[in-house]
This record gives structure tokens, sequence and C-alpha cells, in this order.
């Protein structure tokens, strides 16, 4: 397995590239968003009478032609035989276990914090991924911020959550346990980031999203949707006219993944997570465009917020050497 070279340095000409790619990520996530909300309004997912189950399946249906439209690249590119090689490596364990921590358990906390709490508390909520992910990629990876970092991570969240946030009816009896979803969500979105960076630097992007999108739709095949009972309600979507608009969100979404996976090991998570917490900005753009209505005052303050706290991420120097943990000092083999 080819060996990819080091994080790039703030401000150099590949970390530029990372912020691009990072940027393009999001963008392609939000739109990927829209069309999930629209295949939501489709026959049989709008018919189900149920928060949780519709949004599980869509979830799944998206992540398993994520897997065809990955493993479709890798053939395309000879890099088959390489992510089944990889499998029995460490790296490949690693990615997995990535891979359980931000797709099933994360997207399927993030439904329940939707059904619980209402879904402007909990993309409020979720959006603190990326001030988890820098401080888990302190922790573990040693990828230091300097103060006017910190700050601009914790701008770019406080800015990703005003233009989230909108005010929503008074909370369920269920309030609190939807905000520790939420929380939950972020933490596993956040922990992917980490442990992808971190195995990076040994798999090629497109190896290491092939195993990611893989054992998600696995998960979510085997485990999930048969534990809420949604795979009576997932085969009648596959074989309806929604699939074709899931199938247009997973290429999105699989493209998204593969910037964001680029752009973290180009930048590290610290960097790389709040420029991708754009996609939220995005979303909304993308639907005020197609309702054709005025922005509102949160959102205008919030993309600013958003903007800056990246802006200062971008021009952070590194308070200093990383230390990377013991465990982690020998890579990913």
């Amino acid at each position: 397995m080819r060996q990819m070279p080091p994080l790039s340095q703030p401000g150099g000409p590949a970390a530029g590239r990372g912020y691009v790619l990072a940027l393009f990520s999001g963008a392609m996530w939000g739109a990927g968003a829209v069309l999930l909300g629209a295949a939501l309004k489709h026959q049989p997912l709008v018919a189900v009478d149920s928060l949780v189950l519709a949004p599980l399946v869509a979830a799944a249906v998206h992540d398993c032609f994520a897997m065809v439209w990955v493993t479709a690249v890798n053939i395309g590119t000879g890099h088959l035989r390489s992510t089944v090689m990889a499998w029995r490596t460490q790296s490949g364990l690693i990615i997995s276990v990535a891979a359980l921590l931000g797709g099933p358990l994360a997207m399927s906390a993030y439904v329940l914090a939707i059904a619980f709490a209402g879904a402007p508390y909990a993309v409020a909520v979720a959006s603190v991924f990326p001030a988890l992910g820098a401080l888990l990629g302190h922790l573990v990876l040693g990828d230091r911020l300097s103060r006017v970092g910190w700050l601009g991570v914790c701008m770019a969240v406080g800015g990703a959550a005003l233009a989230s946030y909108e005010p929503a009816s008074p909370a369920s009896s269920y309030y609190a346990l939807g905000l520790l979803c939420a929380f939950l969500a972020a933490l596993g979105w956040a922990a992917e980031g980490v442990l992808a960076s971190h195995c990076l630097n040994r798999l090629p992007s497109t190896v290491a999203l092939n195993i990611r999108e893989t054992v998600s739709a696995l998960i979510f095949v085997v485990i999930v949707l048969p534990l809420f009972g949604a795979t009576g309600l997932a085969h009648a979507t596959v074989t309806s006219s929604a699939v074709w608009i899931l199938a247009a969100a997973s290429l999105l979404g699989a493209g998204s993944y593969l910037f964001f996976y680029r752009s973290l090991h180009l930048l590290g998570p610290a960097r790389a997570m709040p420029a991708n917490s754009t996609s939220v900005l995005w979303t909304i753009c993308i639907v005020l465009l197609i309702t054709r209505e005025p922005p509102g005052w949160r959102l205008i303050v919030g993309s600013v917020v958003l903007v800056l706290g990246i802006l200062l991420v971008a021009k952070d120097k590194p308070a200093g050497e990383a230390v990377v943990p013991e465990a982690f000092r020998g890579g990913c083999q």
C-alpha cells in the first residue's frame, strides 16, 4: 500500500487545496441534503407515520448507493484489489471503526435527536462536531491550534449553529434525550474524522472511503433496519421512484466524502472540519434559492461569523510541534 505524504503545513500550497476541497465537500453535502429532503417527500417515505423510520431508510439506501459509486471508482482506477487487501490491515480496522461511529451510530443518533428534540435543536447541537474534532485531533493526533485557531473553531461552530437554528414549537417530554442524541451524533462524526485522518497517511482516499461506505451500508442493512423494523419500508423504497433521487443524493454524498477525506489528509481534522461545516450554509442557501424566500437575520449573521471563523483557522499557525501519543506513532499498517 503506497504511503501518502504527511499533513501539509498551514498556509502551504497543499493546505490551500485542502481548504478548497473542504469547501467543495460542504457544498456537495449540502446539495445532497436537499435531495434527501426531496426524497422524503415521495412515496413510500412520505406516508410513513414515524419521525424515525423514513430518515433511517433514506440514510441506509443513501450509503448503499454510495458504496456502489465508490466501488465503481476503485474498479475504474484499479484500486479494488488494494481495497480488499487494506481490509486485513490495521488501517482497514480503524477505518471500519470510524465508519461505525460516523455512519450508522451517528446517523441513527441524529435521526433520533430530530424526532425527540426537533430539527432546529438537533442541527444546532450537532453542528459542534468541528470543535469536538479539533479537541480529539489535539488529544489523539497532536494536531495543535493556537489561541487564534481555537477562536476560529468556536466562531465556525457558533456561526453554523446560529445559521441553522430556527425557533421551534414547545419542547417535547424527550427534549433532553434529543439533545443528548444530537451531541452523540456530533461526537461520532468528530471521532470518524480523527480516525480517518490518522489512517489517510497510509491509505488512498478512495480505498479508505470504499471501506467506510461498505461497512456503513452493511451495518445499516444487517443491524439498523431490522432493529427498527424498517426492512420492508427499505424494500418498498428501492422499488419506487424515490430511489432515483436517493441515488443522485448518494452520488453527491460519495463525492463529498471523497473531498472530505482528502482535506482531512491535507489539513488534519482541526482545520478541515470547520471548513466542511459550511454544508449547513449551502443547504440553507439552496433551499432559499428554490423557495425564493429572503434570508433571515440568523442566516446572514451566522454566515458571516462562520466564514470569519474559517478564515481565522486558515490563518492559524501551530502552537508548537505536534506531540503524537505513543500508541499512534507507528502509523496505520
